[in-house]
C-alpha cells in the first residue's frame, strides 16, 4: 500500500523525539513486574513466570492503547489533516499507525522479558514458543492500536482520550486471568473473565511461557479472536477517517 513506509517513519521519528510517550506507558507494567517479583518470588519461584503473561498484555494495553495520542500533536501542527486530504489509502494510514505501535510496544516487551529473565523466568516451550508469543502479541497490538487510533480521531480533546484509555485498561487487566486462575473466582467474575478477549491471550501466553507442550487449540483461538477484532476495527476506523476533512 502506497505511503505506509513514509507514514510509519514519520510517526516513529515523532515517537523518539518525544520519549516521554514511551516512558509513561512503560512505568506501570514495569512497576507491577518488579513489585510482584519482590513480594512473591521469594515464596513462589514460579510466580514471576505465572504473571509475566498478564504483564505483557498490560504493557500492550498501555502502550498500544496510548499510541493514538500522537495524533493530537499532529493535529496541532496540521500534518494530520494534510495526510487525510492526500491520495493515500485510509488502510495505509492505519497500517502505518500499527507499525508505529509495534515499535513502541516492542521496546517495552523486550525490556519486560529481559527483566523477567533476570529473575529466572524461562520460555519453557523454547524458540518455537518465543516465536509464537511474538506473533500473538503483534496481532494484539494491531487490534489495540487501531482502537486507539479510532478514539483519537473521534475524541477532540486529548484529556478525554487519556481518561477513556485509563478507564478501560485496568478493568480489562483485572477482569482476566492475569493474576489468578479463573477457577478461583466467583461465578459472576468467571463469566466476566470469560467474555474478556484478553483472557484468551493471557492463557495462551502463560501456556507458552510455563509449559513445554504448546496448546495449539488455545493458541489458535487466541489468534483468531484477536485477528477478527483487529480486522473489524481496521474496517470501522478506515470508514470513520474517510469523513475527516
Amino acid at each position: 500500500m502506497k505511503g505506509i513506509g513514509n507514514l510509519a517513519q514519520r510517526s516513529i521519528k515523532w515517537r523518539f523525539k518525544n520519549p516521554v510517550t514511551i516512558i509513561m506507558t512503560m512505568i506501570q507494567p514495569l512497576m507491577w513486574l518488579l513489585l510482584f517479583a519482590n513480594l512473591f518470588n521469594a515464596n513462589d519461584p514460579n510466580f514471576m513466570s505465572f504473571i509475566l503473561a498478564g504483564i505483557l498484555v498490560m504493557a500492550i494495553l498501555f502502550s498500544s492503547g496510548m499510541s493514538g495520542i500522537a495524533n493530537y500533536s499532529l493535529k496541532e501542527s496540521g500534518s494530520y489533516y494534510r495526510v487525510m486530504i492526500s491520495p493515500i489509502s485510509r488502510k495505509s494510514i492505519i497500517i502505518a499507525h500499527i507499525v508505529d505501535a509495534v515499535v513502541l510496544s516492542g521496546i517495552q516487551i523486550v525490556v519486560l522479558l529481559l527483566i523477567s529473565f533476570m529473575f529466572g523466568t524461562r520460555i519453557q516451550s523454547g524458540l518455537l514458543g518465543l516465536f509464537s508469543i511474538i506473533i500473538l502479541l503483534l496481532v494484539m497490538v494491531a487490534f489495540v492500536s487501531t482502537i486507539s487510533y479510532l478514539l483519537s480521531s473521534a475524541i477532540p480533546d486529548e484529556n478525554g482520550f487519556i481518561a477513556i484509555i485509563n478507564t478501560f485498561t485496568l478493568p480489562l487487566f483485572f477482569l482476566s486471568t492475569a493474576l489468578v486462575q479463573k477457577e478461583s473466582l466467583s461465578k459472576l467474575f468467571q463469566v466476566l473473565v470469560s467474555i474478556n478477549p484478553f483472557t484468551y491471550v493471557i492463557n495462551s501466553l502463560r501456556n507458552l511461557i510455563t509449559e513445554s507442550a504448546i496448546d495449539w487449540q488455545l493458541y489458535g483461538l487466541s489468534i483468531l479472536v484477536m485477528l477478527i477484532l483487529a480486522i473489524l476495527c481496521i474496517g470501522i476506523t478506515s470508514k470513520k477517517i474517510e469523513t475527516v476533512e
